[in-house]
Order: C-alpha cells, then sequence, then structure tokens
C-alpha cells in the first residue's frame, strides 16, 4: 500500500549519528556517573564533547561557551592555561539568585550551573514547591491540619486546645472560667459548655442570670393560675365542687370516697330545715264546737334543745310551746296573760325513737313520753278561742309564730330532730304528708347518729373571740386557738375549719387535701395554713371510713397539728414560722369570723382549698363543744346533731 502522506523530518548526518549512536561516557573515577556533572572533572580535566558539556550545563548557552573556549585556546588536554581561565570565567550561576527564597537555604554555584538546598517543606529545582504534609497522614494532627508554605500546624475544632503541638484534648470551659455562667449553673460538654438553671427558671445569656419562667403565660392551668418563683400552682374552684386532678394542671369532680347511708324516710318529718328557727309546718284548725287539743307523735333527736311544737292564739293570747332543754321536755304556757315554765321526765336525747302525747284535759295538760306522764300542769282556760262564731287553734311545728324573745323563757328554738306518726286533734293529716313526699329537704334520714353532717356544701359561721386580756395585766392581751375535730370523711377534700378577715383572707384554715402542690404529688393530707401557705401537714388516709381525732393549738410562739396522736410535719422554719404566726395574731386583734365545713366567697387563691366539707364532724373549741345551733349563720342542708352512718358492706 502506499505510504500515509504526513510531515516528514531530516536531520543532517552529524545529529542523527550523535542521536542513533549509544552514548558512551568516559569514566575515569568510580562510580562517576553517579556524581553530578561538573565542569572542572569533565569538560576541563577530560576531553569532552559538546553533547558531554551539555550534559554538565544542562543549557546551551553556557554549553557554547564552553565550546567557545575550546576553539580559543584549544582541547581541555593541552591544559592551556588561558583555556582553565576561559573556564574560571564563566558566570556565577547564583547571581542573580535563580532559587525561591522563602524555600531555600543557600545556592551553590556549580560553574555553569547552580544548587538550590531546600528548607524543609520545600522541594524541586529552584525549591519553589511547597510540600503539603498535610496529604500524609494529616500530618500527624488529631484533628485538623493547615498547610502552609513551608510548613504545616495542627489545629482543634471550638471547645478543644492543642495539647503538645499535634493531640486535641476538651476545654473544661467550667473550670477555667469561674463565673463565665454568672448565678446559674456550669455544665461541661465535649467541644463546649451549657448553663443551667433550676427548674421554673431560663438563662439569660446577657445578665448571666437565671429568670423566672412565667408558666401562666402558658395557660397551662384549666381555672386559676399562681406563678411564683421557679414554679406554679393551679387552683381550682372548690366551691363548684371540684378539685386539682393528678395532673396538677386540670379539674375534676371531687367524688366521694365513702358512701354514707343519706337515704331518707317519706313518712318522717325533719325539725330543723329552717335555720331562722321558724315553723317547718304551719296548720290552723277551725271548729264548730268547743275542741281540746290531742297531739301525739313518735320523736328522734341528739339535739338537747329547740322547740317541737306551738299551740294557740296569738303571743298575747293563750298558748303552750313544747320544747327541749337540756335534753329534757319544757312546756312553756301562757293563760291569761300569765306564762309558767315546766320540765320533767328523762333526758330524750338519746337518738332512739319514743311516743311523745300531750292532751288537753278540762282544766289541765298532761305530757306522757313513752305513755308515762312525765308533767300534768293545771291551767285555768282553753286553746281553742272563739272567733266569729269558731273556734280556732294555730298549730307550728319545729318554730314558733313569734319571736323567742317574747317567750316566757327564751330558748334557741332551732332543733334538730325528727317526727313520724303525728296525730294532731285525732284528725287524718294528708295534705302535710303528700307536701313531704314531695320535698326530700323536709324528710329526716332513716338511720343518724351523733355529730353534725356536711354534705360538701355550704357551712356554719361563728362570731367568736380568740383574744383575751393576759393575766394580772389587763392592758396586755394573749391569744390561742386551741380545737378538737372528730372527723369521718366522705371526701378527701374539703375545708374543717377557718378563720376569715374583712377582706376576705384567711389568716388560718384547716383542710383536708388529696395533693402536695410543691411536690406535685398525690397524697391525702390533713393540713395547716395560713394564708396561704401550709405551715404543716400529716400524710393520712382520709377514705378509710374510721373516725380520726384532730387536733390543733396555737398561740404566739407556737403551733402544733395532731391527728391520732401523731404530730404533723412543719413546712416552715422557726423564723418563718414566727412570721407568719405574727401575721394570725394581727388579723386576730380585728374582726375574724369562724367558718366550719367550708368558706365564703373568699379568692380561690388566698387559702390552698376551698370546697366545702363533706362527712361527719363535731368541732370543740377550748374543750368546749361547738353547737352548730349557736351559729350566726349554717346552710340548711348541714344537720347539727345528727350524722347518717357508713354505708353497711361498703
Amino acid at each position: 500500500s502506499p505510504p500515509l502522506p504526513g510531515p516528514s523530518v531530516l536531520l543532517r548526518a552529524p545529529e542523527a549519528a550523535q542521536f542513533l549512536r549509544q552514548r558512551q561516557r568516559r569514566a575515569y573515577q568510580i562510580f562517576e556517573e553517579t556524581k553530578q556533572g561538573h565542569l572542572e572533572r569533565e569538560c576541563v580535566e577530560e576531553h569532552c564533547s559538546k553533547e558531554e558539556a551539555r550534559e554538565v550545563f544542562e543549557n546551551d548557552p553556557e554549553t557554547v561557551r564552553a565550546q567557545t573556549c575550546i576553539q580559543k585556546y584549544g582541547s581541555s588536554y593541552t591544559r592551556s592555561p588561558d583555556f582553565l581561565t576561559c573556564v574560571h570565567n564563566l558566570p556565577n550561576q547564583c547571581s542573580p539568585d535563580p532559587c525561591h527564597k522563602e524555600g531555600t537555604v543557600k545556592c551553590e554555584d556549580l560553574k555553569g550551573d547552580f544548587y538550590c538546598e531546600c528548607k524543609r517543606g520545600w522541594q524541586g529545582k529552584t525549591c519553589e514547591k511547597d510540600i503539603d504534609e498535610c496529604r500524609t497522614q494529616n500530618g500527624g494532627c488529631n484533628q485538623l491540619c493547615l498547610n502552609k508554605l513551608g510548613s504545616y500546624r495542627c489545629s482543634c475544632y471550638s471547645g478543644y486546645t492543642l495539647k503538645d503541638s499535634k493531640t486535641c484534648e476538651d476545654i473544661d470551659e467550667c473550670a477555667t472560667s469561674a463565673n463565665i455562667c454568672g448565678e446559674a449553673h456550669c455544665k461541661n460538654l465535649i467541644s463546649s459548655y451549657e448553663c443551667l438553671c433550676d427548674a421554673g427558671y431560663k438563662y439569660d445569656d446577657v445578665r448571666k442570670t437565671c429568670q423566672d419562667i412565667n408558666e401562666c403565660e402558658e395557660k397551662l392551668c384549666e381555672q386559676t393560675c399562681v406563678n411564683s418563683p421557679g414554679s406554679y400552682t393551679c387552683h381550682c374552684d372548690g366551691r363548684g365542687g371540684v378539685k386539682l386532678s393528678r395532673d396538677m394542671n386540670t379539674c375534676e369532680n371531687i367524688i366521694p370516697c365513702v358512701p354514707f347511708a343519706v337515704g331518707k324516710s317519706i313518712k318522717s318529718l325533719y325539725l330543723g330545715r329552717m335555720f331562722s328557727g321558724t315553723p317547718v309546718i304551719r296548720l290552723r284548725f277551725k271548729r264548730k264546737q268547743l275542741t281540746r287539743l290531742v297531739a301525739e307523735f313518735d320523736f328522734r333527736t341528739f339535739d338537747p334543745e329547740g322547740i317541737l311544737f306551738f299551740a294557740g292564739g296569738h303571743q298575747d293570747s293563750t298558748w303552750v310551746v313544747l320544747a327541749l332543754r337540756k335534753g329534757r321536755l319544757e312546756l312553756q304556757l301562757k293563760y291569761n296573760g300569765i306564762g309558767r315554765v315546766t320540765s320533767s321526765g328523762p333526758l330524750i336525747n338519746h337518738g332512739m325513737w319514743q311516743m311523745i302525747s300531750v292532751e288537753e284535759l278540762e282544766r289541765s295538760l298532761v305530757i306522757k313520753v313513752n305513755r308515762d306522764a312525765v308533767m300534768k300542769i293545771a291551767v285555768s282556760g282553753d286553746l281553742f278561742t272563739l272567733d266569729k262564731g269558731l273556734y280556732q287553734l294555730n298549730l307550728t311545728v319545729g318554730g314558733i309564730p313569734f319571736k323567742t324573745k317574747d317567750l316566757v323563757l327564751p330558748i334557741n328554738p332551732r332543733l334538730d330532730g325528727c317526727m313520724r306518726a303525728w296525730n294532731w286533734l285525732n284528725g287524718e293529716d294528708t295534705t302535710i304528708q303528700e307536701t313531704i313526699k314531695m320535698n326530700e329537704k323536709m324528710q329526716c334520714f332513716s338511720v343518724a347518729g351523733r355529730g353534725s353532717f356536711y354534705p360538701g356544701r355550704g357551712f356554719a359561721m361563728f362570731n367568736l373571740t380568740y383574744v383575751q386580756p393576759s393575766s394580772g395585766n389587763e392592758t396586755k392581751t394573749s391569744w390561742e386557738i386551741e380545737l378538737n375535730a372528730a372527723i369521718q370523711p366522705a371526701t378527701d377534700t374539703g375545708v374543717l375549719f377557718a378563720l376569715v378577715t374583712e377582706e376576705a383572707s384567711v389568716p388560718f384554715s384547716l383542710s383536708l387535701i388529696d395533693y402536695h402542690s410543691t411536690k406535685k404529688l398525690k397524697q391525702q393530707f390533713i393540713i395547716v395554713a395560713l394564708e396561704n401557705t401550709v405551715v404543716s401537714r400529716l400524710a393520712i388516709n382520709l377514705c378509710d371510713k374510721k373516725e380520726h381525732s384532730v387536733d390543733i393549738l396555737l398561740k404566739k410562739d407556737h403551733l402544733s397539728l395532731r391527728v391520732d396522736g401523731i404530730a404533723g410535719e412543719s413546712e416552715l422554719s422557726i423564723s418563718e414560722l414566727e412570721d407568719s404566726l405574727s401575721i394570725l395574731e394581727s388579723s386576730l386583734q380585728s374582726t375574724v369570723k369562724t367558718y366550719v365545713g367550708g368558706l365564703p366567697d373568699v379568692p380561690v387563691t388566698s387559702t390552698p382549698v376551698t370546697a366545702s366539707y363533706h362527712g361527719c364532724m363535731t368541732v370543740k373549741l377550748s374543750s368546749k363543744a361547738l353547737d352548730l345551733d349557736e351559729a350566726l349563720y349554717k346552710h340548711s342542708d348541714i344537720t347539727s346533731h345528727s350524722c347518717p352512718p357508713v354505708e353497711a358492706g361498703q
């Protein structure tokens, strides 16, 4: 095939021969070939060709100048002084310095060539190339390797320090800078640190302080929220029948944990329904002929005092009142403007049913208990009075139609008692029976025992004083609250006893509660609080169906709580308690009202518990029983002297 067209390369004969001939180099010294080219040795002492000169000088200009010396003064074999001078006069190859200044230790003139001695970290003919040490095993650095001209250095990430020029170790900022977090706690982290505040606080980076978190702004509480340093408290208005639930934020209904036998009898009449002392039943009898009073009924009570019934005309005419005083029957009567009082018979406030009768004879009144006459009183007149041609008689049950101060002997008319099987004037009484059947509040508990029953709503209020003149010095006063309460709770939440000022603050309260507000713990306690601060508490099972005895003693420098003989735990230091007691003392010097079983309309945050007590309770102050019939006010659903039992089998 014909040759491919293309450019041709033609050399002259001597050049082609030089290229094709195997190059030989003379060696007058051992291992000369391993040595760097040298003018004296190879081109002065030896006879060299142009090609060998080029090998020495490695550049055409110097090679040509060496050839010029040969042409001018003869070969190196003649050792002509002029030839030697010509060669030695070749220019200094290190001037100007061909080496890279930053990377060179020195430049060595090799007579037609030069040698650059490189510094550590540099390489190349003129030491112009930086060695990147970081490319080999990261330069031996533990974390970061930073290459730089002629060298390198190890570095560390933020939060670390270089220990030995290669190894990085964590900086403990908390140890090296004592005030790095200010008032917060410093926690060292890997490569960093963290400033921590107690729960309920957040860290302010600028001020280096712990700022309180206002949790109430986060609307965590279902009802009322109160923020406090480092915490918050949710409050549920117990007067609405709710308490704080287990999550300490929401509210839940207060459910009885002990069931009481609160069933009522539709065939009974409760005499204590009206706290005002007004009658629960009013009857008016009219007869065409003169009729005499006959009243008979079964009766049960634990109350020592109160009015059973009134019979007669108006207060200035003829009338009789059957009452109870100190547990015995008392008859007050007024005939022709003359009043008398008679009391006799056995104690009947023992809670057992007994039959009582009052019979008006021609000239006397006979009162019987269980068919035994206990009183027979001579009278001169009739209880029925003639008015407009008819003989008329007013009869009221559980109260009188006029004020008690107009009685022959004033009495507390309120009577926690129960009637059944009544018979007035030997007549049927279907109207009263139907009325009672339709109104549960007029009915009595089917079974009742001693004590006062609080249904979980309302309260009783008293006007009592706790400040007395100091013995031997009437200008000084002392104060003391000595309280004993026998309780049998139906629920685990409620106010037992409290003092309330005119400003609606609660300087003292004794309550049941089912959680620990600071520990956020659900557990049943009896607590003593001064204002809204719990000062003493005792853990107790409030739902065990048992009666518990609670004793409180407060005075100037003392507070104690005991439940069933077990002392409560103080929540305050001695100085804090003294401060709280001084506030209580100031309140007692002014006007306070005593509340039993509940609270009036006070702020829900004024005291730990606002729910009304549910269950049985009797209270003594300074060893004297507190009679709810003597209260300034009592909720009509609170029974003052009777309490139903716990349901059997529950």
